[in-house]
Order: structure tokens, then C-alpha cells, then sequence
């Protein structure tokens, strides 16, 4: 992991090398196994522009998928997870996805959701507590400031579209709520 994360002093700091990550010219990221960018994976290049940009914005993303539905029983739901500054005002246009009709959780403490389904049986959800110090674990390696301001100031949120293989509405909605 390059200096670029320890040197990261803010959460905004996290969003920009992020942001790098998605687009290739940072090599990893702290809670992420491989040392390839997000552009490697086909099935997602089209989130890249969006993703890159909530990233900029101060949404720091780790986890994304489009939605597909193959009709066959394979199926996925539109999701993004990230952290916000609980002071930036882009969290409450986060949060105001819900009344556009998106599943907005805020929180560590997730209900079940199924995001995806594989031959008809839920295959990935969210639904889990994460541990206390999650925070320090995954962003280890970080610089100090910017984890004292994720353990303080940062809130987790997960956006889901919760209609299986629609994959035209989460991502206008999120690039809309960046501006």
C-alpha cells in the first residue's frame, strides 16, 4: 500500500485516493486484498465515472455492485456502501435517496437485505453487526487524522434499489445527489 493512504489525512483525503483506486492510478486500498483497480472487473467499468465521482464528492465507497438478472435465477440488486463525514451536507442528500425510493440504511447494525440471488437462493446480503473496531481493521494503514475523523465523524451508508436487475435508476440518482 502506497503512501497515499498513509498521507491521508481527512476523509475527503480517503475519497480522493479512492477515487484514484477505481480509476487505476492508485494500486490498493486498505480493505481490499487485491492490487488491481476496480477497472479490471468488466461487469463494473460502467460505475467507474460515478463512483470515482461520489468519491470526490466525500462519499468514500468500498463496496458496489450493478444489478443483472440473467432470467435464468441469478439475479442482483443495484447497491452501494460508503462513508460520509456525519457534518458534510451530502449526507443528508444521501439520506434523501430514501424518498426517491431507495432502501437507505445508515449504520453498522444492517437489517437482512438479499442483494444477490444464484440459482434462486440468496447468495449475498447485508444483514450483519459490524465489530466495534471494523474501522481501524479495514482502513489499517491509513494516516492517523484521517482514521480518528472515520471513527468519529464517519457514518456508513448502504443505498440499495431493492427491484432486482434494474440497473438505470441507483446511478443517476447517486451522480444527482453528488452535484
Amino acid at each position: 500500500m502506497g503512501s497515499v493512504w498513509r498521507d491521508a489525512r481527512s476523509i475527503a483525503d480517503l475519497g480522493q485516493n479512492m477515487a484514484g483506486w477505481l480509476e487505476g492510478t492508485v494500486p490498493s486500498w486498505p480493505g481490499y486484498g487485491a492490487d488491481f483497480g476496480y477497472e479490471e472487473d468488466v461487469d463494473v467499468r460502467h460505475l467507474i465515472p460515478v463512483l470515482a465521482a461520489a468519491n470526490r464528492a466525500g462519499f468514500v465507497t468500498t463496496c458496489s455492485q450493478p444489478a443483472t438478472d440473467n432470467g435464468r435465477g441469478s439475479r442482483q440488486r443495484a447497491f452501494v456502501e460508503g462513508i460520509v463525514h456525519d457534518r458534510s451536507p451530502l449526507l443528508s442528500r444521501l439520506l434523501g435517496l430514501e424518498r426517491q425510493g431507495f432502501t437507505v440504511i445508515r449504520g453498522s447494525r444492517t437489517p437482512h437485505v438479499v442483494l444477490t440471488e444464484q440459482d434462486g437462493q440468496p447468495f449475498t446480503t447485508l444483514g450483519y453487526r459490524l465489530p466495534r473496531d471494523w474501522k481501524a481493521r479495514e482502513w489499517q494503514g491509513v494516516g492517523r487524522h484521517a482514521l480518528r475523523e472515520l471513527r468519529q465523524h464517519g457514518t456508513t451508508l448502504n443505498i440499495v434499489d431493492m427491484t432486482w436487475g434494474r440497473d438505470d435508476r441507483l446511478w443517476p440518482a447517486l451522480a444527482n445527489a453528488i452535484r
